[in-house]
């Protein structure tokens, strides 16, 4: 019935084209004049008109009714189904075989797999693309939404990406799948944390950027199945981090602490549900990170306590998954994260020792410092070296070495004067490297930093003077 609706105004001119319609029309015509001009005629003529009228409009019906049966079934794409398999198959040959990255071209067979895949897509109707399998329709759109993200990695836009997951978003609402329609949100929310970090200069594009983010999580939140949640716990605490940067958008600000808290609490939700997934241990130590650096928290001891809870659980998770974890956008959160949570923890408590107390655990400070921060730190900057993000963090993996070694440093004067001079002498060199990758902005921090920064403050006086006068313009 709604195929016959829908298709009423070409039924009629059908009917009316056809000779039975054309019959019928002129009866009804015809009747018509005959009526007019018997209207003051004997009562039979004017009968007789009427029933012509009767007639010709029975016809007509019958004409409409042959002609609604002759309607062709909807033009069924038969490409979609095998476009679809084709690009799904070339798709994970290439993630797979890892050859997909930003610097990379499309090997060719998986940039026209995925042409014709889009061109079947948008020409299909609704009732074909409903027909197909479900779940091997979110593989496909999610696979053109990840590709394009990754080719469009320098875009502050992504409208490719953009496009293919609000695609994904109106399939899966109009079908009513809430499981797919929240891994389609997800898919977005990936897009909007990768123009987040491209804009994180930008402070109007970043907080509107985030805001949106947080608004589809609400909604995924709202509609994620139990083993759906940890994921898109997640990726809340990762967007109300992002929220809570300082209005003044100098990262060594003090944070926007309810939104910081609101982030861990997100965090620690994640990770409970989900302790085995890395991703929400990473994600727990670097809120938690950020969160103890932020008053009232920096001097509160509770949060020492988290930090090297979080530090430990980050390290489990590394050493149980990093095998399976290749290439950079796997490997360079994590190594950074636990680099930076070791370094925080291990300087919080030297802090709070007593003099007795450093003398016994100082070696022991020292190796984890070697192992669990600036081993992990280095190799982060390894993966660094041929990769575009070498602008946006060189910096600051530079910069947190650079801490660590001050840390360490501070530690080796409990045991030899000569060694924390030897690590000194390599911290300046580190640091060196750290500000030809800065900008105006970072050095300016940073050269505060020395005298409040907690790994710096554990310096000697001279040490730190001769750091400041590392960070100033115009010194090499």
């Amino acid at each position: 019935m709604q195929e016959i609706l829908k298709n009423l105004p070409d039924i009629i001119k059908a009917a009316a084209s056809s000779n039975l319609g054309i019959v019928a029309l002129m009866l009804i015509v015809l009747a018509g004049l005959s009526y007019g001009f018997f209207r003051r005629s004997k009562e039979v003529w004017r009968f007789a008109a009427l029933a012509l009228v009767f007639t010709g409009c029975l016809s007509f019906g019958y004409a409409v009714f042959r002609s609604a049966q002759e309607i062709p079934a909807p033009q069924q794409h038969t490409g979609l189904s095998s476009s679809m398999e084709k690009w799904i198959t070339e798709a994970e040959i290439a993630r797979s075989a890892k050859t997909i990255s930003p610097e990379a071209q499309l090997p060719t067979q998986l940039l026209d797999a995925r042409n014709k895949f889009e061109l079947s897509w948008k020409q299909a109707s609704l009732i074909e693309r409903k027909a197909q399998d479900t779940e091997k329709v979110s593989k496909a759109l999610s696979y053109l939404n990840r590709i394009y993200r990754t080719t469009e990695n320098d875009s502050s836009l992504k409208p490719n990406a953009v496009f293919w997951a609000d695609e994904a978003i109106h399939h899966f609402g109009e079908i009513q799948n809430k499981r797919f329609l929240t891994e389609a949100i997800l898919d977005k929310a990936a897009i909007y944390l990768d123009v987040a970090q491209l804009g994180h200069n930008d402070k109007q594009q970043f907080e509107s950027v985030a805001r949106d983010g947080d608004a589809i999580m609400v909604k995924a939140y709202q509609i994620a199945s139990e083993d759906q949640r940890p994921s898109v716990l997640r990726i809340s605490s990762r967007f109300y981090y992002n929220l809570a940067r300082p209005k003044s958008f100098r990262l060594s600000d003090d944070w926007d602490n309810n939104y910081l808290l609101l982030s861990y609490e997100k965090a620690k939700a994640a990770y409970e549900m989900a302790p085995m997934d890395s991703k929400n241990a990473n994600q727990l130590a670097r809120t938690v990170i950020k969160a103890s650096k932020n008053p009232p928290q920096d001097s509160d001891r509770e949060w020492t306590r988290r930090l090297r809870d979080s530090q430990q659980k980050l390290k489990a998770a590394w050493s149980a998954n990093q095998s399976g974890l290749v290439g950079l956008d796997q490997r360079l959160s994590p190594l950074n994260v636990l680099g930076v949570s070791t370094l925080e923890t291990v300087a919080r408590e030297w802090r709070d020792l007593s003099s007795s107390e450093k003398s016994s655990k100082a070696s022991g400070y020292i190796s984890e410092i070697e192992a669990d921060a600036l081993s992990p730190l280095r190799e982060a900057t390894a993966l660094l070296q041929n990769s575009e993000l070498r602008k946006s963090y060189g910096f600051d993996l530079y910069y947190d070495i650079s801490r660590a070694q001050a840390l360490k440093t501070a530690i080796l004067r409990t045991l030899s004067a000569d060694r924390a001079k030897k690590e000194f002498d390599d911290l300046k060199k580190n640091l060196l490297t750290a500000k030809e990758n800065a900008k105006t902005s970072q050095l300016e921090a940073a050269a505060k930093d020395i005298d409040r920064e907690i790994t710096f403050t554990f310096l000697a006086s001279n040490y730190r003077t001769e750091l400041r006068q590392l960070l100033s313009v115009g010194v090499r």
